[in-house]
């Protein structure tokens, strides 16, 4: 155990957090996330590649023995936008003044004054 604790210890002294910058510690952050998603990728890749192989000892696809919906990540169609992604909705509430409102996010400033004076959203429904 004495070898792994000194490679700990190397480790350690490689970088001197306390006398880095914000900015040196962010980049040093950012190529650790990317090496660790890189490894990740890697390791998943493999053992997808193993499945197959015992698979294919076996006279089967990787395909065929994963449950129904489910296919591994080589096998993933790039993911669809929706067909109503981007468009406008349309309006629900009118206010007093012209505005609208689709009902969707944020309640507008117009409709809480109004709320807040004792008005009901029904009363502004289009």
């Amino acid at each position: 155990m004495p070898e792994a604790h000194e490679s700990s210890q190397k480790r350690k002294a490689a970088f001197d957090l306390d006398s880095m910058t914000a900015q040196e510690l962010t980049a040093l952050i950012e190529a650790a996330e990317a090496k660790r998603s890189q490894k990740q990728d890697e390791a998943r890749t493999a053992l997808i590649e193993e499945f197959r192989n015992k698979a294919a000892q076996l006279g089967l696809e990787l395909e065929a023995l994963l449950p129904a919906g489910i296919t591994p990540p080589s096998a993933t169609p790039s993911r669809r936008t929706r067909r109503d992604a981007g468009g406008t909705v349309a309006a629900r509430f009118r206010g007093p003044n012209g505005e609208t409102w689709s009902g969707r996010g944020r309640m507008p400033k117009w409709l809480s004054a109004q709320e807040a004076q004792g008005h009901k959203r029904d009363e502004f429904r289009i």
